[in-house]
């Protein structure tokens, strides 16, 4: 939010808003607060904002039961002289003289290729259209002209699953398709879309067919759910993704990283017309797959912060082995909701020693909003008006961790000398209530209780045995309805809510019944993760283009919009995908410089943006997504320079070392880095580039410029 927006909203907004969290509004001021909160986006965003604030401000205002107290203390790390983000001082001069070029080219490439990313003032991307530069208008945040003109395709019927129906067209070194330029589809009026969801469900409630269990009959449920929604709305969805694109999107979103040029080139190549569905099944079974999805949870279940309370490699040991063995999601979760022993013997007691400081009301936030999708962190200090957890609620799921406690177990050596010391859970053999303080100063007491179901609070009932089971029990739990939500939103770049981890009946799904069908197909599939996986990307949405017509620009949930998934939203690489991606694309661990074990290389590279937060919440921050930050680390990083080495066995070595024409050349090193062959202007400019660079300086000189260029380029960095 900005200033202006808060400006704009009434004082007796925030005179209710202050009313609710101090537990003395009433019934017609809860009216007339709502009455805010619905019509207003702004007053909706500071809605949220308050209550987050409040909630961060009051950790301290309610008490449980006795239990013991680990405080997180991780301090944060001060650049040095040695950190990536210093200039190397090998290229500094040369980047001086080739910046000012680099960036004519680059903008140039973003005017008029048609491919290229062009961002805006509010760092959201912005497409640019082709060869039209006179013709870009300012937009608001991703309201902007397509990436690139892409060929008209024929699209199977919404009630089919996405298979390739006709040959794609195939792409020349120029860029071209053989039928000639691309042309995306637009149409001529804008339609206006619903604020709300309402006729997406009246649509779909009656039109769509129930599946059969099959791979084909869910992806056809997903696909006429969606279909319904646009045809409500008067949207024209995005053209198909061409290979390239869609390649593209499908590594980083299903491995986590961009494929290698090898890859890339057999990919592009192949006339399958199922050549996709093989693709993910191979990207399934590879074992990038384990290695992402272990980092995507481990960042989810404990930060990207070091603390002395948890062992981060015995925690990625457990979710190595669990993708691997594709392992049930609801045994996952009841694994981090029950485990018992060292942090180090066993990987999933981990999880909750991140969180159980503070009588285990982080962990009871914490587990809410990562399994249950519920922000529950405010109701500790009183009821929510919206929220259908209230302050008993809240209370009640703590006492399921109110048996547990943090010790530490002592490590001998060989001679019985104490060597080290590791953290462990223990179950306490204690009963009884819990208590809490409501905001008026009355003290309550509650019972383990979940959902409606309450437990035997006796001593010898293991609470959170209990709560491990409660959580999965059902056709459609929380636990699978959440997860079903979060997975939609890695995908897409938008979940089915916004925030992916606040849901409930203030907060509804944009597409209520195809969340609920899919949460069912979830748990009848046995939680089987792949399957679900699978189910989306072979979705006619996700086979969409990022790139977007004046038909579906509005389809925008960055400005407030539901969202249709008309098309693919743009986001942004995360540090590991963009640590990772260099590596491809560069041949960058394969320098002398590129020694030791590379997931700890990737971790001390990343505490350089990662800020750990002394406070109860066990909060942190990653300062990779400011685009400062990002535009300088690739610029002047040591791992840019590393990149760009010529040493033996990288990418640049191989390509300048090559007798290939400097045209295939230039081919393979867009090709490496952006999954695509260059466009004809794109090719003539980096000819006349590389030559210039080659004659002023040296000839692998003017290629590390062109690589440099383009590892620069805003579609380098974007998932789209």
């Amino acid at each position: 939010m900005t200033p202006r927006d808060i400006s704009n909203l009434s004082p007796e907004f925030f005179e209710l808003l202050e009313a609710l969290c101090e537990d003395r509004l009433d019934n017609p001021g809860a009216q007339r607060l709502e009455r805010f909160v619905l019509r207003n986006v702004s007053a909706r965003r500071a809605y949220l904002a308050y209550l987050d604030l409040h909630g961060t401000l009051h950790w301290n205002t309610a008490f449980g039961t006795d239990g013991a107290n680990f405080e997180p203390a991780v301090a944060p790390r001060l650049a040095s002289d040695s950190d990536p983000m210093r200039p190397a001082e090998k290229r500094g001069m040369r980047g001086l003289l080739v910046l000012a070029a680099c960036v004519a080219v680059i903008a140039g490439f973003s005017f008029s290729a048609g491919r290229w990313f062009v961002p805006n003032n509010d760092h959201t991307p912005q497409l640019a259209s082709d060869d039209k530069p006179s013709s870009i208008q300012p937009h608001a945040a991703n309201n902007a002209e397509p990436m690139d003109v892409a060929r008209k395709q024929e699209q199977p019927p919404p009630s089919q699953p996405v298979m390739l129906t006709e040959r794609p067209k195939s792409e020349s070194s120029t860029g071209e398709t053989e039928d000639g330029p691309r042309d995306l589809n637009v149409t001529d009026k804008p339609k206006t879309l619903a604020s709300d969801a309402t006729a997406q469900r009246l649509a779909s409630s009656n039109t769509v067919a129930k599946a059969d269990g099959s791979v084909q009959g869910i992806v056809a449920v997903i696909n006429e759910h969606l279909a319904a929604g646009w045809k409500v709305q008067g949207v024209d969805p995005s053209p198909l993704a061409d290979d390239p694109e869609w390649l593209r999107r499908v590594y980083l979103d299903v491995v986590g990283h961009i494929p290698a040029v090898e890859v890339a080139e057999k990919f592009l190549a192949d006339r399958d017309l199922r050549k996709r569905e093989k693709l993910l099944d191979t990207l399934l079974d590879d074992p990038a797959y384990i290695r992402n999805w272990t980092v995507v949870w481990t960042n989810l279940l404990i930060g990207r912060s070091d603390s002395r309370d948890v062992n981060r490699a015995a925690l990625q040991k457990f979710l190595r082995e669990s993708f691997a063995k594709n392992r049930p999601w609801n045994e996952m979760v009841a694994e981090f909701i029950s485990a018992e022993g060292s942090f180090d013997q066993n990987g999933a007691t981990n999880f909750l020693l991140a969180h159980l400081n503070n009588q285990a009301v982080p962990a009871t936030a914490i587990t809410a909003k990562i399994f249950l999708g519920r922000q529950i962190g405010c109701t500790q200090c009183h009821d929510h008006p919206f929220n259908d957890w209230k302050q008993d609620a809240f209370w009640s799921f703590n006492s399921f961790f109110q048996q547990t406690k943090v010790a530490r177990v002592d490590r001998s050596d060989t001679t019985g000398k104490m060597k080290s010391q590791a953290s462990a859970l223990e179950t306490k053999h204690v009963g009884g209530p819990t208590h809490f303080e409501t905001r008026r100063g009355l003290m309550q007491v509650t019972y383990p209780k979940f959902e409606g179901t309450s437990i035997n609070d006796d001593a010898d009932t293991n609470r959170r045995n209990e709560l491990a089971k409660l959580m999965t029990l059902g056709e459609k739990p929380l636990v699978a309805e959440s997860f079903v939500n979060r997975i939609w939103d890695h995908f897409f770049g938008c979940g089915f809510t916004r925030p992916v981890d606040d849901m409930g009946p203030h907060n509804p799904p944009s597409h209520p019944e195809l969340l609920d069908h899919l949460a069912r197909e979830f748990v009848a599939s046995g939680y089987d993760c792949k399957q679900l996986i699978r189910w989306i990307c072979l979705s006619d949405a996700y086979q969409r283009s990022s790139r977007f017509g004046k038909s579906n620009e509005q389809d925008n949930p960055e400005t407030g919009a539901s969202p249709l998934f008309s098309r693919v939203y743009v986001k942004g690489m995360t540090a590991e995908q963009l640590y990772d991606s260099l590596l491809v694309a560069t041949g960058a661990d394969k320098t002398p410089l590129a020694t030791g074990d590379h997931d700890r290389r990737r971790h001390e590279w990343l505490q350089q943006f990662v800020h750990a937060f002394q406070t109860d919440e066990n909060d942190e921050s990653i300062t990779f997504e400011s685009s400062i930050t990002q535009a300088l680390l690739m610029m002047n990083s040591d791992l840019t320079q590393q990149a760009l080495s010529t040493d033996r066995g990288t990418f640049l070595e191989k390509l300048v070392n090559s007798r290939d024409p400097e045209a295939e050349k230039i081919r393979r090193l867009c090709l490496a880095t952006l999954t695509r062959y260059p466009t004809p202007k794109e090719l003539q400019s980096l000819r006349r580039f590389v030559h210039e660079g080659a004659t002023l300086r040296s000839n692998p000189a003017g290629w590390q410029d062109a690589m440099w260029a383009y590892l620069n380029s805003s579609e380098f960095v974007l998932v789209h």
